[in-house]
């Protein structure tokens, strides 16, 4: 049980004493839903009582203690939640789409911090995936620094991309072919696409294709087998090294550019366009030669997608990309994000600022 009651005099602004004359008036049950630890599978309820009192002051005036009010920014003013529905058996779809509108709105401030942190990643991972919102077709865009997480939902173009890093990110790019990345210099294509797609044209029908497809598939590999074996001693002359090789392939790929065979000359365009992006590895062996850790975070909400269909509003969408940046960013840092959730929303609801990030994890 915990007491609450005013420490001035709202009248006079005199101070009362520590334990005062006062009179209960009010207050609430705060119910906690907590994970189950070692002894005690399932979750376990918590319940706190809070006790509002009134205090008399010598000039007259009788003064309430009045609990603090969450700030709640105006686009998500429509989400509330009675808080006796929480008792139910069963809480309705509406309750429970609420309740995560709700806890949105009380940790939109979070959405900051992990901004800055994004800016300032020197490696970000990004790739994306449709997004269904009601009727509208969109993507679902990542942006992964590793320890850093954030979602955003919007249309397949540069404005998401451009918002999000404001034009001033100083780090490495690891990306799909997408042109829209192409306007950063410091960028590394993903090897595992290129490879996926020279192993298509290895196993073509067409003989000609399935031939230029090994050869591709072949330099690639070599590439990628030298830049991993490069990791585990001097690479100061890689480059170097391996530019017979490199040689080999870009010839390949400008003589295959314009073939009638739409699948290779694609690849070979794709190639020549992002021919920097490809090779920058071989600069700096230690560098990411795959997207994965993009790829693999996008997996969960795709399976999210096939079963919810999506969602079915603006806001909705938002809080989908807030609640999914905070959750993935606690769990690359080994951390629990039900016991940052739970604290950022009581900082919320109290109308103090929002706790920090939690630390990322010693050898994270």
């Amino acid at each position: 049980m915990l007491d609450h009651w005013p420490a001035r005099c709202a009248a006079c602004d005199e101070p009362f004493a520590a334990e005062p004359e006062r009179q209960a008036y009010g207050g609430y049950d705060e119910i906690e839903v907590l994970p189950a630890d070692a002894n005690a599978p399932g979750l376990r309820l918590w319940v706190t009582q809070h006790r509002f009192w009134e205090v008399p002051c010598g000039c007259a005036h009788c003064s309430r203690y009045q609990p603090p009010r969450a700030v709640v920014l105006p686009e998500w003013e429509g989400a509330r939640v009675d808080a006796q529905q929480m008792l139910g058996l069963r809480p309705s779809t509406g309750l429970i789409d609420q309740t995560i509108r709700q806890g949105a709105g009380q940790v939109a401030p979070v959405e900051d911090l992990l901004l800055q942190e994004v800016r300032r990643a020197r490696l970000l991972h990004l790739d994306e995936t449709l997004w269904r919102e009601g009727g509208l077709l969109l993507w679902l865009w990542v942006f992964n620094a590793l320890t850093t997480v954030m979602y955003f939902v919007g249309a397949r173009s540069a404005e998401i991309f451009v918002n999000a890093l404001q034009g001033g990110y100083r780090g490495c790019l690891m990306s799909d072919a997408y042109a829209v990345y192409r306007s950063y210099l410091s960028r590394i294509r993903c090897l595992a696409h290129l490879l996926r797609k020279a192993r298509g044209l290895a196993e073509a029908t067409c003989r000609h294709t399935s031939q230029i497809g090994q050869e591709l598939l072949g330099l690639l590999g070599a590439l990628m087998q030298a830049t991993q074996a490069a990791r585990d001693g001097p690479f100061e002359d890689l480059a170097e090294r391996q530019a017979p090789v490199l040689a080999q392939l870009k010839a390949l790929c400008e003589r295959h550019q314009h073939s009638p065979f739409v699948k290779l000359g694609e690849f070979c365009r794709e190639m020549l366009n992002d021919w920097e992006a490809v090779i920058r590895p071989l600069l700096d062996p230690n560098l990411p030669l795959t997207n994965n850790a993009a790829e693999r975070l996008l997996r969960h909400w795709v399976i999210a997608r096939r079963l919810s269909f999506g969602t079915h509003s603006e806001q909705g969408t938002r809080a989908l990309a807030l609640l999914a940046s905070i959750i993935d960013t606690c769990r690359a840092r080994k951390a629990s994000a039900w016991d940052y959730l739970t604290a950022a929303l009581q900082a919320g609801r109290q109308g103090l600022p929002m706790p920090p990030l939690p630390a990322v994890a010693v050898g994270g």
